[in-house]
């Protein structure tokens, strides 16, 4: 029996587009991913959004974009051809404030390593110069702008979602941040009136056990980055995260690819289980 997809995607790679400068691992071009549209449905996959997946008899995939691209609109032509629905996923902070991603700034503009979990968002953001927030406010890299948004969100395909306000990954001391992350995104998106304010994608994929309750407390779904598939009734979804096939091969073997990463990460986790309790009874 074949398992219902959820795919995460962050960028469009457009024909007419200027080279990526940071991050070009998550550019995927149009032609690439028809053509992982086609094999699916030749799969007999259906697209759907989760929260519909329990509707249709078959195998669903669904299409969602993390933390609002303006390169993700590049994908609605196809969406409209192929009749699929999907989410973007929405960083407020960089639309209200019309500033380019800071992990995209921070790797086009210094030596070291994002350091992804362990850096305070919004206080980088406050410390960018001019010079670096323009830097790369450009087509390949900016954010939607909310006018953009505006038109998008009466197109019958486009949902928006959140995705946290700065991005915080809201993991360790960053958990004290969770009211403001969600506050701030939950209220900018509620005006529009495409908005699943029931679905919830995390920052990073990054989560702790009480990162989950906290979310799902809130939420209907969270979405991950965890591989595998998912079930109509979960809760958690988890996600298989898809980057340019120059990087991590073509895009329909990285989903296979994930579901033995997703197998292997299981297994360890029931062995540990069954260690712990032998160890425990000795």
């Amino acid at each position: 029996m074949m398992e219902n997809l959820c795919l995460c995607l962050h960028c469009i790679k457009g024909d007419s587009m200027t080279e990526p400068q940071a991050h070009r691992e998550l550019f995927i071009g149009l032609a690439e991913l028809e053509d992982l549209i086609l094999s699916l449905k030749a799969e007999g996959y259906r697209f759907m959004l989760p929260g519909d997946a329990g509707k249709e008899n078959g195998p669903v995939c669904s299409v969602t974009f993390d933390d609002g691209y303006f390169n993700s609109t590049l994908f609605v032509e196809t969406a409209e051809k192929h009749a699929i629905p999907f989410i973007l996923f929405i960083s407020s902070y960089n639309v209200i404030h019309r500033v380019p991603f800071i992990w995209d700034i921070w790797e086009a503009s210094r030596d070291q390593r994002w350091p992804v979990s362990s850096v305070d968002y919004g206080k980088l953001y406050q410390s960018l110069s001019s010079s670096e927030k323009d830097l790369l406010d450009n087509g390949t890299h900016r954010p939607l702008t909310a006018e953009e948004m505006d038109d998008l969100s009466v197109h019958p395909l486009v949902r928006f979602a959140p995705h946290g306000h700065t991005h915080q990954p809201m993991v360790g001391p960053y958990i004290e941040h969770f009211d403001r992350e969600i506050g701030e995104n939950l209220s900018f998106l509620s005006g529009f009136k495409n908005a699943l304010t029931d679905d919830f994608s995390l920052p990073c994929g990054l989560h702790t056990r009480r990162l989950t309750r906290k979310l799902l407390s809130r939420f209907r779904r969270i979405y991950t980055i965890d591989g595998g598939g998912f079930s109509p009734q979960d809760r958690v979804i988890n996600r298989i995260s898809l980057i340019n096939p120059d990087v991590g091969g073509p895009l329909r073997n990285q989903i296979k690819v994930a579901f033995s990463a997703k197998a292997r990460l299981l297994r360890k986790a029931i062995n540990l289980r069954y260690s712990n309790r032998l160890l425990y009874r000795i």
